[in-house]
Order: C-alpha cells, then sequence, then structure tokens
C-alpha cells in the first residue's frame, strides 16, 4: 500500500484498517443476528462528515444505515453527541426503530420511488444482496463494481430519491442525513448475520410477524429477483410461496390491496416502472372493462387509459352512454408498464393475476368487457382468435364476459371500428338481458 494511500486511510480514520473496539473481545468473537452490525466486535467506519470515503476493498460487501433527516430528535441527538461513533450507531439503529420523525418512507409511494431508485443500477453499478426500506431509515447489503465507488453509489440513490420523495411531498429541503454508517463486512458469516439484520429489521421494529410479510424488502415473499438469485432452493418452495400469496391477496380490502401492487416487486416489469396502474373507477361499477397493460401515459399518471387509446374509449363509453367512473371501471391485466409497450409475458400476467381477481371479487361487476386478445386469453385461460371470441357470453368464474378489439388496435385498424362498434351493442344488449332477469326486490 502506498504511503499516500495510507495517509488517506489514517485521515479518515480507517487505518488500521480493522481495529478494536474498546472493551471488545479479540477477533473471533461473535454476535446474533438481531445486533446491528454497528455492535460487531470490527469496524470499517463510521462517516459523520458527509460523505462515505472514494475506496473499497475489490470485491467487498458493505452494510450501510442512511436515515431522513428529521429521523431522530434533538434530545436524542443530543444524547448520542456525548457517546463514542461505534456506540452512536448501535443506539441509532435502537433510536431509529422507534420510529420517531415523520417517518416519510411509509408512504407506498415514496418508498416505491427509493425501491426503484435502488434496484436501477442493481447488477450494473452495484449488486444488491439484501435491502429493506423502514419508516425512516434504510439498510443495504451491497456490493459496488468495478470502478463505482460506495460513496458514489449512495450519492446517486440518495440525490433521485430526494427530489422524487420532496416533489410527491411538495416540500424542499434536505430529505437524508448527511451522515452515513457504512461496515465492511468481513468474512462470511458477518456476512450472514448482516444479511439476517436487514430482513429481520421489519420483525425487530414491530411492522410485521415475519420478513416476508414487508413489502420494502428484498424479502417480501421471496418473489424479488434480487432474493431468487441468491437463495439456493427457492425454485422448489415457489408453488407454496405462490399459494400463501395467493391466499393473503384474497383477504384484502381495497386500502390493503392498492398498497399491495403500489409495493409489488414480484416480476421484473417492476424494476422500470414510474408509477403502478392500480385501475381506475367506481369500485361497485356494473361493468368492468379490462385492457392488456399500461403504456407510457399510464406508467406517468399511474391510471389505465389515459393516453390517445384512452380518449377513445373515453368516446366508446360515451357512445353506449357510459362514462369513466360512473357504474364503470377500467382495469389491465398487469399494472406496470411492459418495455416498449410489448404484450406482458406469461410470468408477468401471473404475478398480476390474483391483483386483478381480488379487484373483481370486491367490484363483482355484472359484466367483463375484455379489450384485445391479450385481456380475452388472459380471462379466459386458453388461447383463441378474437375473432373465434368475439359476439358470444364467456364466462370468467361465473360473471358474465365478452370480447372486443383493444382500443389501441382500432386507432391502427380504422376498418374495424364498425365491429367494435357492433360489440358494445351486443354488450349492451347482454347487460339489458342481465338486469332484466334480476329479480325485483319486494
Amino acid at each position: 500500500m502506498s504511503s499516500r494511500r495510507d495517509e488517506m486511510l489514517k485521515e479518515m480514520g480507517l487505518w488500521p484498517r480493522w481495529r478494536l473496539r474498546q472493551g471488545d473481545a479479540p477477533l473471533g468473537g461473535s454476535g446474533s443476528a438481531g445486533d446491528s452490525p454497528a455492535a460487531a466486535p470490527l469496524a470499517q467506519g463510521v462517516h459523520s462528515r458527509g460523505y462515505l470515503p472514494h475506496l473499497k476493498a475489490e470485491g467487498g460487501v458493505y452494510f450501510v444505515t442512511f436515515r431522513l433527516a428529521n429521523s431522530l430528535p434533538g434530545d436524542v441527538l443530543r444524547q448520542l453527541e456525548t457517546l463514542t461513533p461505534e456506540q452512536r450507531s448501535s443506539q441509532i439503529d435502537e433510536h431509529l426503530d422507534a420510529g420517531y420523525g415523520e417517518a416519510w418512507l411509509a408512504v407506498p409511494e415514496i418508498a416505491n420511488a427509493l425501491r426503484n431508485a435502488l434496484l436501477h443500477f442493481d447488477g450494473s453499478r452495484y449488486r444488491l444482496r439484501a435491502w429493506v426500506i423502514m419508516p425512516n431509515h434504510v439498510h443495504l447489503l451491497i456490493e459496488p463494481l468495478g470502478k463505482h465507488s460506495l460513496s458514489e453509489v449512495l450519492q446517486g440513490v440518495k440525490s433521485v430519491s430526494a427530489h422524487e420523495a420532496n416533489r410527491i411531498l411538495g416540500r424542499e429541503g434536505a430529505f437524508w442525513q448527511p451522515e452515513s454508517y457504512d461496515h465492511l463486512v468481513r468474512d462470511s458469516g458477518d456476512f450472514d448475520r448482516c444479511h439476517e439484520y436487514v430482513l429481520q429489521n421489519p420483525v425487530k421494529a414491530g411492522l410485521v410477524s415475519a420478513a416476508h410479510e414487508y413489502p420494502f424488502s428484498s424479502g417480501f415473499r421471496g418473489a424479488s429477483s434480487i432474493a431468487a438469485k441468491h437463495v439456493p432452493g427457492r425454485a422448489g418452495g415457489a408453488p407454496a410461496l405462490r399459494d400463501d400469496r395467493r391466499a393473503r391477496i384474497m383477504r384484502m380490502d381495497w386500502s390493503e390491496l392498492k398498497a399491495c401492487v403500489a409495493s409489488c416487486v414480484d416480476c421484473e416489469l417492476h424494476a422500470r416502472r414510474n408509477k403502478t396502474v392500480f385501475g381506475v373507477g367506481d369500485e361497485q361499477a356494473s361493468w368492468l372493462f379490462v385492457g392488456e397493460g399500461p403504456g407510457a401515459d399510464e406508467d406517468a399518471q399511474g391510471e389505465p387509459f389515459v393516453g390517445q387509446a384512452g380518449r377513445l374509449l373515453d368516446s366508446m363509453l360515451a357512445a353506449i352512454e357510459l362514462k369513466r367512473g360512473h357504474d364503470v371501471y377500467i382495469g389491465n391485466i398487469v399494472k406496470c408498464r411492459p418495455p416498449g409497450n410489448r404484450n406482458p409475458q406469461p410470468q408477468e400476467a401471473l404475478a398480476c393475476e390474483p391483483y386483478l381477481q381480488r379487484q373483481i371479487e370486491l367490484i363483482q361487476p355484472a359484466l367483463i368487457v375484455a379489450l384485445g386478445k391479450v385481456a380475452a386469453v388472459n380471462l379466459l385461460g386458453r388461447e383463441a382468435t378474437i375473432a373465434s371470441l368475439r359476439g358470444k357470453v364467456h364466462e370468467y368464474r361465473g360473471t358474465p364476459l365478452i370480447v372486443t378489439y383493444h382500443p389501441a388496435y382500432l386507432l391502427r385498424s380504422l376498418p374495424d371500428k364498425a365491429k367494435a362498434w357492433a360489440d358494445l351493442c351486443f354488450a349492451v344488449d347482454t347487460m339489458r338481458g342481465l338486469k332484466e332477469r334480476v329479480t325485483p326486490t319486494i
């Protein structure tokens, strides 16, 4: 090691690279998974000058904690000032888990924006081994890749997420506390302890009873690509996990379902989305219109059918004396935009299918109108052409369903608008017949 590098390390308190904390046991001491990595006998450093060093060990994995600017009250901060840096780190974790401050990260839209920022360069600039977004702080187990320093990585994540969070909150000013804590993982045992600490933090804080229940974590349901890449034997348990996930979704009310969709990472589509597109309209509607997936406009606004195809759909509804939001609900097969507006892949549709099923159960529509082939084949569970499905009444789990063209297709194929009009007339006749079958209440 060069003398200049030695001087830099000494200046930052990082040389010797590993140092015993006062009163701690020699190397080889162990800690439980419930203890913060800040309590470990060895530490790389606690940095309180607003930045992290542009240094990293080749192939190094770091445990990192950063927190909201208002996450600790003044009296706690004054108390912490009397402690050593190492003691301070341990105490900070305890106070953070108590949930002080505004807890802005508990807002699903903000937590979702932070998660997207974290996952955006995963695999290119760094590798996320584990992560959790708590209401007022974040824990990462992260490995910078190539020439990218830990400082650069965290600065990028914090800058992007702070900008978006302040936009959502309608505020200005500091969002993140400049101080961060990082610990260079020294061996496999240390890695396992840090990994377990990250995943169990929501349980330790009393937010959930099991780690897989917490939505803003790499351990959520074991379904994120991050967790799946690194956990041996995960594939063998996938069917049971899917069954458990479906059962929990089927018990959700509207607010729980919306929050679950907003935090979903159960397929690869989550990585590039701006907003999830849950659905919109009358939650007790007689009419349910289902398309295939969000486009660019929908991804930006978080509402289905808001672009040019959406305007055509509104015109189609008006032609049969219907209006968005009035006895009409509009949704999609998938809640996130597929790249390049391609059709959803089977595994993506499968991941979203319980959400749509639960929406339909809560709405209890009298009639479902499938817009396009993708929606039709996914709802009916069989391959078929639009031509073979049009003009007939099908069923989705006992609810009548008819099929017509997707508005985006009609924009490209104007002659088929006449066929779509015939389908809408058929839908009106079908709905009239359904209402006539209902026995009046006396």
